[in-house]
């Protein structure tokens, strides 16, 4: 089969690679943009019903975006290759090319190396730049937590971040900022605290006061005697008012402490061996614990049981960060010989594809996750399996098309290319 010159197939490259960075930048905003929707509504809501500063708010929604990124840029690059070689594909250019001795794993050199890079680019990304984010945001939030504690209520549940209060709210109307069948005590000189029961109840931030007031309807104060603990006190009332201690001002705190998703592999790894060094002398307690009692034994099987399971979820995190930004390459593979078999490059069909590909690829990495975390699987196996299997099937489509042309003489070859991909 004749082949292009030298020049002409850096020409080629080049067209192939800008014919791929427009879907590209499209997919991945789209993409980004539909994971946004869920966490934007809650940004709003912070911002409209709970008062949060919207320059705060702001901050939170950028520092959410590389946890997404993460995810929708290897989703993007499969939808950018679909629709490239499906569009080649449907206007015959794969056709001209192939008959002109270029084949498919010829063309896959440009996008090759550019997922090669962008592979690179977003390792370096998950693994410095995104625990970064992911830890400012999570302090972020904590810090609007404690500056804002009305944030934290929800329905049956205890909240104490009131000094001197613990609040339970069995319902809360957020459309009316209400409060229905709320039980608060209240801790003061006594040894015991105080109880107040109402059926409703209104929360109004006094930010110049820096206090939350709370305005309690319908209810009863049931308080022990603190002179006289054998003297028990029950007062009803219609209406009783609560300041609560509040302070608007959200102010930044450093925290040391970080979760996997927090971590670099560098920090992952200085946890694991930190975690290792205190494996080591509880199994030697263990294995010399024949003569201890058998809830001392269980203890012991517990605690060793708990950091062993900490040391598997950071693997699988650091196997995750390595695995992720791969499936750029691997999307590459696959995307190239599905968008020449369907032979369509509209954005509803590569999106569709993309979609259940990407599907499957996430049910293995959470299901992995999941196997690794419960020791059925290594970590790495469990990361790991989605590249494998979907790299296999891209590598095998793509050696096919190849030798399939390749192994025709030269008329034969374009002859058969004609008939195969002629609409």
């Amino acid at each position: 089969m004749t082949t292009l010159h030298k020049p002409l197939m850096r020409i080629l490259d080049r067209y192939i690679l800008r014919e791929h960075l427009a879907p590209f930048l499209l997919a991945l905003s789209v993409l980004t943009f539909i994971l946004l929707m869920d966490r934007l509504f809650q940004l709003i809501s912070l911002f409209v019903n709970k008062k949060v500063p919207l320059h705060t708010v702001l901050e939170l929604f950028v520092l959410g975006l590389p946890n997404l990124v993460v995810l929708t840029v290897p989703m993007a690059v499969l939808v950018a290759v679909l629709m490239t070689f499906g569009r080649l594909t449907q206007d015959n250019e794969f056709t001209a090319l192939r008959s002109s001795g270029v084949s498919l794993a010829r063309l896959l050199a440009a996008p090759g190396a550019a997922s090669v890079l962008l592979c690179l680019g977003l390792f370096l990304f998950s693994d410095r730049l995104m625990p970064e984010a992911n830890h400012a945001f999570k302090n972020l939030l904590m810090d609007i937590h404690q500056a804002k504690p009305a944030i934290n209520l929800r329905e049956n549940t205890f909240i104490s971040d009131f000094p001197g209060y613990s609040i339970l709210v069995r319902r809360v109307d957020d459309a009316k900022s209400q409060l229905h069948d709320i039980t608060i005590y209240e801790q003061g000189t006594g040894p015991t605290p105080r109880a107040i029961i109402a059926e409703k109840g209104v929360m109004t931030p006094i930010p110049e006061m820096q206090v939350l007031r709370l305005d309690l309807s319908r209810g009863e104060i049931h308080e022990v005697d603190a002179t006289d603990p054998g003297r028990y006190h029950r007062m009803s009332f219609a209406r009783h008012t609560i300041n609560l201690p509040l302070d608007e001002r959200i102010q930044h705190q450093v925290r040391t402490h970080r979760g996997d998703r927090e971590m670099s592999i560098s920090m992952m790894r200085r946890a694991i061996s930190g975690i290792d060094s205190q494996l080591v002398p509880l199994r030697d307690q263990r294995a010399a614990a024949g003569g201890l009692p058998e809830w001392q034994r269980q203890q012991m099987d517990q605690d060793i049981g708990n950091r062993s399971r900490q040391i598997r979820s950071l693997e699988v995190e650091i196997q995750k960060k390595l695995a992720i930004p791969v499936a750029c390459v691997v999307f590459v593979l696959l995307g190239a010989s599905l968008g020449t078999l369907t032979r369509r490059g509209g954005l509803g069909v590569s999106a569709g594809l993309s979609l259940a590909f990407f599907l499957l690829y996430w049910v293995f990495l959470i299901g992995g996750e999941e196997l690794a975390d419960r020791n059925f699987v290594s970590p790495a196996l469990a990361m790991w399996a989605a590249n494998i299997l979907l790299g296999a099937c891209g590598l095998a489509l793509t050696l096919v098309q190849h030798f399939e042309i390749r192994s025709l003489p030269p008329r034969a070859a374009r002859a058969a290319v004609r008939r195969k991909e002629s609409p």
